[in-house]
């Protein structure tokens, strides 16, 4: 039989990402993480179908779509991730998590892997939904042996706000799928970023583009904010403005709407004829991709 009518034969590789944005304007997620070993996945549209008639004999079909629900069975959740993504309250300093039976989970973004055959795969992305659930069960050890108890975790999908061109037409999201049998489809990077249509094509390398004002630059106006301008949107980053005698210096760090322009503006104008060091670190775009630490010195006026 051809592979690429292989029925589904395992699942893997589950891995979710918390939305940090999806609205009109944009669309963004935290690096996906790996969630938990899955035994099995059960997906369920909603969906409606209502026919009309007219001379007495059916004219349309018009089909609808809800929401979809994914049940998944896993191995176990550990507790600082289960409260995590059910919206409970995780306690770092004592490991324990509180839950006060009013959830608040975030919304997610969901990735997976079906076996396909024998070595074939179709990879999924859900780009926003909710987890709910996480029932637990045990039961007592025998003598003769354990029974296993997995853990039921219930993932609800929905459209996302944010739009994108597709086909021609400017629409909302609810999933991404692709088989690996389809020589158009690559699925490197597929679980290193939340899969969009902005990351169909490889991502160039993440690079600073520019500084204002530039590496080594002197007479700089006291008044002057540093502006840094990257080739990727920037999902986080450490950046600090130091004097050249390591003092930091407060200051104010804010993102231009694209994401690419980062902003640090000084609390207070800098001293004159003072050299000054800005320094980053842990600078991560949307693709998971991280850059070298970079120093931009400058002297002002």
């Amino acid at each position: 039989m051809d592979q690429k009518y292989a029925e589904f034969v395992g699942v893997d590789s589950v891995h979710a990402a918390v939305i940090l944005e999806d609205s009109e304007a944009s669309y963004l997620a935290d690096t996906p993480e790996y969630f938990a070993p899955v035994a099995e996945i059960v997906g369920d549209t909603e969906t409606e179908s209502k026919t009309t008639y007219y001379d007495n004999i059916p004219a349309n079909n018009y089909v609808s779509e809800g929401v979809t629900t994914l049940n998944m069975t896993v191995s176990g959740v550990p507790a600082q991730v289960a409260a995590k993504y059910l919206g409970k309250y995780y306690d770092s300093a004592t490991g324990r998590v509180y839950d006060v039976g009013e959830p608040n989970p975030p919304d997610v973004a969901v990735s997976f892997r079906f076996n396909k055959g024998r070595d074939g795969y179709r990879y999924y992305q859900y780009l926003k939904g909710t987890f709910s659930g996480g029932s637990e069960e045990a039961s007592s050890k025998k003598g003769d042996g354990i029974e296993e108890k997995t853990y039921q975790m219930t993932f609800t999908a929905v459209a996302t706000t944010h739009k994108w061109t597709i086909d021609g037409e400017t629409k909302p999201l609810k999933r991404i799928f692709a088989d690996t049998v389809d020589a158009a489809f690559d699925p490197t990077g597929w679980f290193g970023q939340v899969q969009t249509p902005d990351t169909a094509d490889a991502p160039e390398a993440l690079a600073l583009s520019s500084s204002s004002p530039v590496d080594e630059a002197t007479g700089v106006d006291v008044g002057s904010n540093i502006v840094l301008t990257f080739n990727n949107k920037i999902l986080s980053q450490s950046i600090t403005l130091f004097t050249e005698a390591f003092a930091p210096v407060a200051a104010t760090l804010t993102k231009d709407t694209t994401g690419k322009i980062i902003t640090i503006n000084p609390e207070s104008n800098l001293a004159a004829a003072t050299g000054y060091i800005l320094i980053m670190t842990e600078v991560k775009d949307i693709h998971g991709q991280t850059l070298e630490n970079q120093v931009v010195e400058f002297t002002t006026a």
